[in-house]
């Protein structure tokens, strides 16, 4: 089991390789994975190149770029629905947006899908938190595959 401050560490290599901080991406990844109403056939999709260049997007399940492990670094994350994260799922959607029955409040689209953005990026969505230490677990196995150590 990997420690926390060795997740630090892998995040740090991954700034250093892609030029942005591990924040903004996960923020990048959190803005294409939260859905109102979620689509299974998809995912969000990060690739990732040996130029140190990456994009995020949606991926379809079966779709393949046609490119290979050493070409890029492909890894998938699941979409969200704000009924997935235990903090809404007494949300329903009313006539003219959604209101939390417990609480009372009141969200027009946008800002159910910013409260829930901002619930997840925060780390309180345990299956994203997951899907990140995955996540950052390949991504340095496939940078040190890059960048082989020299054995002396």
């Amino acid at each position: 089991m990997i420690e926390e401050n060795e997740y630090e560490k892998i995040e740090q290599k991954l700034e250093e390789f892609l030029g942005i901080e591990a924040g903004e991406l996960r923020d990048e990844i959190v803005e294409n994975a939260v859905w109102l109403n979620k689509d299974y056939s998809k995912m969000v999709v990060l690739r990732i190149f040996p130029d140190g260049t990456y994009d995020v997007g949606i991926g379809q399940q079966g779709s393949h770029d046609g490119l290979s492990y050493e070409e890029r670094f492909w890894v998938e994350f699941s979409l969200i629905e704000p009924w997935d994260l235990p903090e809404y799922e007494t949300v329903v959607g009313v006539v003219g947006g959604y209101i939390d029955e417990d609480s009372g409040d009141v969200f027009d689209d946008d800002e159910l899908l910013e409260a829930v953005r901002t619930s997840v990026a925060s780390g309180f969505y345990d299956e994203f938190e997951s899907e990140w230490e995955k996540f950052l677990k390949q991504f340095d196995e496939w940078y040190e595959g890059l960048n082989p150590r020299d054995e002396a």
